[in-house]
């Protein structure tokens, strides 16, 4: 019985922190691609990722900023779009593979490598 309760209230505590997880992530308030200025491919679990994330939410840059969200450890789908994606970014070394987070601006169709480099693209947002 003891063992039962121990396993309820873990499962309680893990329910409320990925509710809180996704409550306070970007990630709910993404656009499509064609609609976006900036396509952010991120990882489940990447530090890197997370802090572009924390700096997306701290300054508010939803409101400010079009951003489709591809996570890509654990969708096939986004992981295969990163790979084309950066085959429009010869600046990029492959060859050792690809990792996240990498932004792609449309715009200008120019891949951001990197958690600084996403977050001085939104620099000019925040004046």
């Amino acid at each position: 019985m003891k063992k039962l309760v121990i396993v309820l209230v873990a499962i309680v505590i893990i329910a409320g922190i990925l509710k809180l997880i996704t409550k306070s992530s970007p990630v709910n308030s993404g656009v499509s691609d064609s609609q976006a200025d900036l396509i952010f491919f991120w990882g489940q679990g990447c530090p890197h990722c997370e802090k572009v994330m924390k700096y997306i939410t701290d300054n508010n840059l939803n409101s400010k900023v079009k951003i489709s969200y591809k996570e890509v450890y654990n969708d096939k789908s986004n992981q295969q779009l990163l790979l084309e994606t950066v085959k429009k970014c010869p600046e990029i070394d492959t060859s050792q593979g690809m990792g996240v987070p990498l932004g792609f601006d449309k715009k200008n169709s120019k891949c951001l490598y990197g958690d600084q480099p996403i977050i001085d693209w939104f620099a000019p947002m925040l004046k």
